[in-house]
């Protein structure tokens, strides 16, 4: 089964290229994002055909802005993308984490820098659990 590697794209790059892939797959196959890669849910039963997606990707990163500076290589199974800005990935993934000494409550936006205030919180969404 074939895997690409996206590790150097942005995630909305990413999610593009998936939904781009899944359209143009027309039911045979969804292309599904994990992690850093895109995975194929293969619908009908046949095997995908692996040119057919290289091709896919070639023509989505032929119409991204600058995409001169992409390149794509095949290494096994997998499709490696890489992008004219690999470090654009990390720097889309530093937005919206907190800093070091804030705690967010994971059942709703309640934030502490507090430890104390911070597990009373979130026992007090636990309380009337069964």
């Amino acid at each position: 089964m074939l895997l690409i590697d996206c590790r150097e794209l942005t995630v909305d790059e990413q999610l593009a290229l998936a939904s781009s892939l899944s359209d143009n797959l027309e039911g045979r196959a969804i292309a599904l994002v994990r992690d850093a890669d895109i995975v194929f849910d293969v619908m009908s039963g046949k095997a995908l055909d692996e040119v057919q997606i290289e091709g896919l990707v070639r023509k989505f990163i032929s119409k991204r802005s600058g995409s001169q500076h992409y390149t794509i290589e095949r290494t096994g199974d997998t499709l490696v993308v890489h992008s004219a800005d690999p470090l654009a990935r990390g720097r889309g993934r530093m937005e919206g984490r907190l800093p070091a000494n804030l705690q967010q409550c994971p059942f709703c936006m309640f934030v502490t820098p507090y430890q104390e205030e911070y597990a009373v919180h979130v026992r007090s969404h636990l309380f009337g659990a069964p």
